[in-house]
């Protein structure tokens, strides 16, 4: 095992607030597996504490905290490094937007694309319209990294599967006219894969994979 510094039920295409009508659903699935971390960091980059980044004080995406079972090549972990740059500015351009800096939103695309970009676009307009009210703030905890890979005849790896930890207690997306109840408790893992294109590392798709972790 190493580690780096710090079902598949998919979100709609258009907008990701199905989820918590996807989250009501009973999943029978297998318990999370338990990695802790064992090794010296991987990364080539030192971790920082991104949870107390805020856009103005550090505009720059980190290299969040990781953990892998696989036996990364040199290559294999600069993938994974700049993927998970792209998931960290992703989360932080959606936690921006969603509450309220909907100019942030032009970042998305530097960070998504696809199914992905779709979705989260479709957030960001329904809570700009009023009709959604978003609270609390998304904080993927556990990253995991998954798979790396080459796909489409590509030399080089271009794709890797990051999981993640949600708790959905911190956060909520919500129709306006619902009263928001706090869930006593409620985790889920999710799975993003992102892939390298033309312009970079971009989270493509986003994935429910257990109702626990």
């Amino acid at each position: 095992m190493k580690t780096g510094p710090g079902g598949r039920i998919r979100y709609r295409t258009t907008t990701a607030l199905t989820l918590a009508a996807a989250l009501a659903l009973p999943l029978v699935l297998s318990g999370c597996e338990d990695h802790s971390p064992v090794a010296a960091p991987t990364s080539t980059l030192p971790a920082k504490d991104s949870s107390a980044a805020t856009p103005a004080t550090d505009p720059q995406p980190t290299i969040p905290a990781y953990e892998t079972e696989l036996d990364l090549s040199p290559e294999e972990t600069e993938a994974v490094e700049g993927a998970l740059i792209a998931f960290e500015g992703y989360f932080r351009s959606v936690n921006s937007a969603y509450s309220g800096d909907f100019e942030s939103a032009v970042d998305f695309p530097k960070f998504a694309s696809g199914d992905a970009l779709e979705s989260i676009r479709g957030d960001v307009q329904v809570v700009e319209n009023g009709s959604y009210q978003f609270t609390g703030k998304i904080s993927p905890s556990k990253v995991a990294i998954d798979d790396v890979k080459n796909t489409d005849d590509s030399e080089d790896v271009n794709m890797v599967s990051v999981n993640f930890c949600f708790d959905l207690t911190k956060w909520s997306l919500h129709p306006k006219s619902n009263a928001d109840t706090p869930l006593e408790s409620d985790l889920v893992t999710m799975e993003h894969t992102i892939k390298k294109t033309s312009d970079g590392w971009r989270v493509a798709e986003q994935s429910l994979i257990e109702k626990r972790c």
